[in-house]
């Protein structure tokens, strides 16, 4: 059973130095390439708090994991509140999801590092995620479809795919397109902005 939030006291120090250090560790090296010492010695704590306060290292990557994707479950669902259009909260998602990545940097690292080597956590944690974040753009291009701002003929699961890979792209190619393009200052947001509305012409219904 996975450990969630409400079973980890945040609060304490300790914790918060294991769950900042465990981040990036698992985001750029898996769970199984990261010691139990590893981890320790980047929070500079006694190796035995991870079994004191997590069960151990593998439950510390369950909650490192479930952590970092339920913030962006929580900002989609914050949007689907929202009384704005299905465009709209396209737009939104879009802008979101820069925010969410330039403030946890992990997050897309973490998922893609789960999608080439699953891990136990992969059904339970990272499949839930993705079908949160496909359900949510599958209905906005449902909507806009039925109120005739999108072409009819488009398929609304293959279309939610599509936008989720073209905007992801932003985050996993970053470092290699800062490279090509050094001109540009921030690439994530000018690759972002052109990005969606690219998307919505596409699929816009023609007069």
């Amino acid at each position: 059973m996975n450990i969630t939030k409400k079973e980890i006291c945040t609060d304490k120090p300790t914790v918060n130095k294991l769950i900042e250090a465990a981040i990036p560790l698992f985001a750029t090296k898996g769970l199984a390439a990261v010691s139990v010492k590893e981890l320790a010695d980047a929070a500079g704590v006694n190796i035995a708090l991870i079994s004191y306060y997590f069960g151990g290292k593998d439950k510390l990557y369950a909650f490192v994991l479930e952590s970092q994707l339920a913030i962006l479950r929580d900002a989609i669902d914050a949007i689907s509140k929202e009384e704005i259009s299905a465009v709209t909260k396209l737009r939104r998602f879009a802008e979101i999801l820069l925010v969410t990545n330039k403030k946890n940097p992990y997050i897309d690292r973490l998922f893609f590092t789960e999608v080439f080597s699953p891990t136990k956590y992969f059904d339970s944690l990272v499949k839930s995620a993705t079908h949160h974040s496909h359900l949510f753009l599958q209905g906005c291009i449902e909507e806009a479809k039925s109120n005739g701002e999108f072409r009819s003929d488009i398929d609304s699961d293959l279309a939610a795919m599509s936008l989720l890979k073209i905007l992801n792209l932003s985050f996993t190619a970053q470092d290699l397109f800062k490279e090509l393009m050094p001109s540009k200052q921030n690439i994530a947001a000018e690759y972002m902005s052109q990005a969606i509305e690219i998307y919505l012409n596409g699929v816009a219904k023609r007069s």
